[in-house]
């Protein structure tokens, strides 16, 4: 395990995370992951509740609370693995309004679901197996419907790896009442990409931009 401190903006970060792993190499040079869609976020102002779906070990969740104006930050990381960075993260860096949940988001409740993962890449971590990985683990699926009942939701960023779709289709009562902002990771080999612009149509949802940061992130308004 390795710490790797930072300053942005005259405030000092802290993330905890294996060495060599993929994301944290931004950290250990001295700035956030995908820091270009994370300011495109700071220039909006959301208040309300932003949702991180893919937490990881807290990179966008730790900006939404100690940058951003958000009023409350729900994290959501499917693997027990990562979710141990993430919890250490977030107290190490003070931010008393996140709450986090180590659930997999999804169109169904309390299901057992595999997740795969790379041990130098834990960011990849998935219930599709695209590298034949060794590693893998178990968790419960959650709705975020459900999970996210009475909150005023103003940004949602989803980043778990071709599982996009499933967590859209689970969330359609807050995306209907509340049109946040959508941040979207998607690639071409996705299969459910049809289902995804589906939805977003029917909620009157348009394309604003996409970001190359170093993954694809497309942008949505409604």
């Amino acid at each position: 395990m390795k710490e790797s401190r930072f300053s942005y903006e005259n405030v000092e970060f802290i993330f905890q995370h294996l060495e060599n792993d993929h994301i944290a190499k931004n950290w250990e040079k001295g700035h956030f992951y995908e820091l270009e869609l994370l300011e495109l976020i700071r220039e909006k102002q959301f208040k309300g509740t932003y949702v991180d779906v893919g937490s990881h070990h807290g990179n966008h969740a730790i900006y939404f609370s100690k940058v951003c104006p958000a009023e409350k930050v729900v994290a959501v990381e499917g693997s027990p693995y990562n979710f141990s960075f993430l919890e250490a993260n977030l107290i190490l860096n003070g931010c008393s309004n996140v709450v986090n949940h180590n659930l997999i988001a999804s169109n169904e409740n309390d299901v057992d679901m595999e997740l795969f993962f790379n041990p130098v890449n834990t960011g990849n971590t998935s219930a599709y197996d695209f590298r034949n990985s060794n590693e893998k683990t178990i968790n419960k699926s959650i709705k975020l419907d459900d999970l996210l009942v009475g909150e005023k939701v103003s940004l949602i960023k989803l980043d778990i790896q071709d599982m996009e779709w499933f967590a859209l289709d689970g969330c359609r009562k807050t995306i209907e009442k509340n049109k946040p902002m959508l941040i979207v990771e998607w690639n071409k080999s996705n299969k459910h990409l049809s289902q995804i612009n589906e939805l977003l149509k029917k909620y009157g949802y348009k394309l604003s931009q996409t970001l190359y940061v170093p993954s694809l992130v497309h942008v949505y308004e409604a």
